[in-house]
């Protein structure tokens, strides 16, 4: 996928000063789709360098692009190019604001269900059940934890337990470091999965 994204952006054709004045005025004044688009693409490399200089982890590299790509169809939207600011020092900033938010909630995000988890290791302890107010959370974090491979696992509770190397990991589970991303990133997802949907369900239950 990253490949074929580079691929893409190669080919996009960069703005001069004038054709860049003249699609704004006609996205602001006249509110024309096409501009805004042609604007959106002209500035997709900057959103590759943006990302590339916050050095996200690689497995999560093509998804803060795509929230580096929001943040860019954000400033279109918002910039006003009669300031005399700079459009691509305003995008900038909101692409790198968007991308590091969006990293935060992965930590966050990731943190916090294996902290749940650590705590369901034992489904037969009471204690364990004690840790959890909601007996719902916790049979989701079970259900989860009982379907999720032994390596996804493993790498989870190594990576934000343990807060272990990723290079160390791969080494001791036998993989290549790429392998170890590609599953630190099935693995992640299933947790965001499994918060949508016990968020949901603990929703309708009550009656959200």
């Amino acid at each position: 996928m990253l490949a074929e994204y580079l691929t893409e952006l190669q080919k996009v054709e960069l703005l001069d000063a004038v054709e860049e004045r003249e699609l704004w005025h006609r996205y602001r004044r006249l509110g024309d789709g096409e501009s805004r688009l042609r604007l959106i693409e002209a500035y997709q490399p900057l959103v590759f360098k943006v990302v590339m200089r916050v050095r996200p982890p690689e497995a999560v590299l093509m998804d803060m692009i795509q929230e580096g790509t929001i943040g860019l169809i954000e400033a279109v939207e918002r910039f006003d190019h009669e300031r005399g600011v700079r459009f691509s020092t305003f995008a900038s900033y909101r692409v790198r604001g968007r991308v590091l938010n969006a990293l935060q909630r992965n930590r966050e995000v990731a943190r916090a269900t294996m902290a749940m988890a650590s705590r369901l290791a034992d489904p037969a302890s009471e204690a364990a059940l004690a840790a959890v107010e909601d007996a719902a959370a916790a049979e989701q974090v079970r259900r989860v934890l009982l379907t999720m491979p032994d390596r996804e696992r493993a790498i989870l509770r190594a990576t934000y337990v343990d807060a272990r190397e990723p290079r160390r990991v791969a080494e001791e589970l036998r993989i290549s470091l790429s392998h170890f991303y590609r599953l630190h990133k099935e693995a992640l997802t299933r947790l965001r999965g499994m918060v949508h949907d016990g968020a949901h369900q603990l929703g309708e239950a009550r009656g959200y």
